[in-house]
């Protein structure tokens, strides 16, 4: 059985937070939650090398995200700069890392998405080869809608997803999510809109 390719909630669809480089980021990165087993923080200058070489560059795990290529390093870094949080802001990708070993393992994040035209959030995970099939998916994106419900009290969360993507559908199906739509978008293709209501979601957490 082959590994598990895990992105979700690819930010250029959804609108990126500032169309800005970021500046150099502070030495200490704003956390922005934890788990259990991980960490999500704001990005970090030398964050950028090691995400090029986890995730940008490697064909297996960039193959249902974006545009389902490898992007080259000056292109990877750009795209880092832009999209991701390197300040305050708790919005927008960020820098995903194991508590133990302290170690970057991919990225996620709650980026504005305007999927369904409307002023929605979508969640999103990309995961290095070395976190798959560790459950990690789940535990991200669990914390995620907590985040989403309790702390930017959105009333509803999108999730989307490459519809060949089945271990990352296999996720947003765990996390309570239901398909909505499959939506066509010319620089990456078809995306699968998954969703969950504040309603839904609270209802499940009160079983």
């Amino acid at each position: 059985m082959a590994a598990p390719l895990l992105c979700v909630g690819e930010l250029p669809y959804c609108g990126l937070m500032n169309q800005k480089p970021a500046p150099a980021s502070r030495k200490q990165p704003l956390v922005i939650l934890t788990t259990a087993r991980l960490i999500l923080r704001t990005t970090l200058e030398q964050d950028i090398s090691i995400l090029q070489n986890l995730i940008f560059g490697d064909s297996e795990v960039m193959r249902f995200a974006f545009a389902g290529a490898p992007m080259a390093r000056d292109a990877a870094e750009d795209f880092i700069r832009r999209s991701f949080t390197f300040g305050e802001s708790l919005t927008g990708m960020a820098v995903l890392s194991e508590k133990s070993a302290g170690e970057v393992i991919g990225f996620a994040g709650l980026s504005p998405c305007q999927a369904l035209k409307a002023d929605d959030f979508e969640i999103g995970f990309v995961l290095a080869r070395r976190a798959w099939g560790k459950g990690i998916a789940t535990e991200i994106g669990e914390a995620q809608l907590a985040f989403g419900f309790e702390q930017l009290k959105c009333s509803r969360l999108l999730g989307l997803v490459d519809p060949r993507n089945a271990p990352s559908i296999h996720a947003l199906e765990k996390l309570g999510m239901r398909y909505l739509e499959t939506i066509a978008e010319p620089k990456r293709g078809n995306r699968s809109i998954y969703v969950i209501e504040a309603g839904e979601w609270r209802q499940r957490h009160a079983e």
